[in-house]
């Protein structure tokens, strides 16, 4: 397992290697559309810039014992990526608008800012209660949370650029954590988007090349879901994919339709019930 130096070196390089691609871009794709639904690059780099800042904001006063919500923001646990794709799309563009030239400047400040705040936590306040939105999270736990927005997000703006956009593999393992942890947003919980209630559940089950969930079964169940390790109950759609597919999956930054016609993913089960996987993830 990876020392808390291990992560922070990661997180180190992969900010270092993100923000020489970010400055490298030229100006006019700014304003492109990326692959993040109603976001220009510009406003995905702004995201980028407001999570930064709210991250370091969270642990600075969860240091001083302070584990309540940043203004403006709900409660920790109270919020979901459905609850909140609209706020932070509007801040996002926002935010974007008033850093204008500034853009790459600001990114740089607020991304060193978290980088040496999460480098110098000492051994007894990595434990430290912390704010999210999407609830109270351990401030060593920031690394993970930081290094999945910086790889999700890369992807949108890759994406949308170039022809064969991969996920870093430097932060799968930070995203599989959050995934299965359910440590506020970037965990499955955070993801879901639920829909009509379900009177009877659904079990999926996922068979993962490479680095996989921990929990590789995903029961919905009324309008909510949990991941289970896999037992004797039998799921009724297995799902084949690689680390990676699956990232983009849960995500919702890959159509499950298109996954399947283009080979990344097999099923095994019923199909209408595979596709309807699709409703409860489409990203933010």
């Amino acid at each position: 397992m990876d020392t808390f130096a291990d992560r922070i070196k990661i997180l180190q390089s992969e900010s270092e290697r993100i923000k020489q691609y970010l400055h490298a871009l030229p100006l006019e794709v700014l304003s492109k559309p990326s692959a993040c639904t109603q976001w220009q690059v510009q406003d995905v780099i702004a995201h980028l810039i407001g999570v930064a800042e709210t991250y370091a904001n969270s642990v600075s006063r969860g240091l001083q014992g302070d584990t309540g919500p940043l203004p403006g923001r709900l409660p920790a646990g109270q919020a979901t990526a459905a609850l909140s794709a609209e706020s932070i799309a509007q801040r996002s563009i926002a935010a974007r608008k008033t850093f204008g030239d500034q853009l790459f400047a600001t990114f740089d400040v607020a991304n060193d800012r978290l980088n040496s705040l999460l480098a110098e936590l000492e051994p007894e306040q990595r434990e430290i209660p912390c704010y999210h939105p999407g609830g109270i999270v351990k401030a060593q736990n920031f690394i993970d949370l930081r290094l999945k927005e910086l790889a999700v997000h890369e992807w949108d703006i890759r994406a949308a650029l170039e022809p064969e956009a991969h996920v870093s593999p430097a932060s799968i393992p930070a995203i599989m954590t959050t995934v299965s942890e359910s440590i506020a947003s970037g965990s499955l919980r955070w993801a879901f988007w639920s829909g009509p209630y379900l009177t009877t559940p659904i079990r999926y089950h996922f068979v993962v090349t490479g680095p996989g969930p921990s929990k590789p079964d995903v029961i919905v169940e009324g309008n909510t879901l949990r991941m289970e390790d896999a037992g004797e109950t039998t799921a009724r759609v297995t799902m084949r994919c690689d680390t990676e597919t699956y990232v983009l999956l849960v995500y919702g930054r890959l159509d499950l339709e298109v996954a399947l016609a283009s080979g990344r993913l097999m099923i095994e089960g019923d199909r209408e019930l595979a596709i309807a996987f699709g409703q409860w993830f489409r990203g933010i």
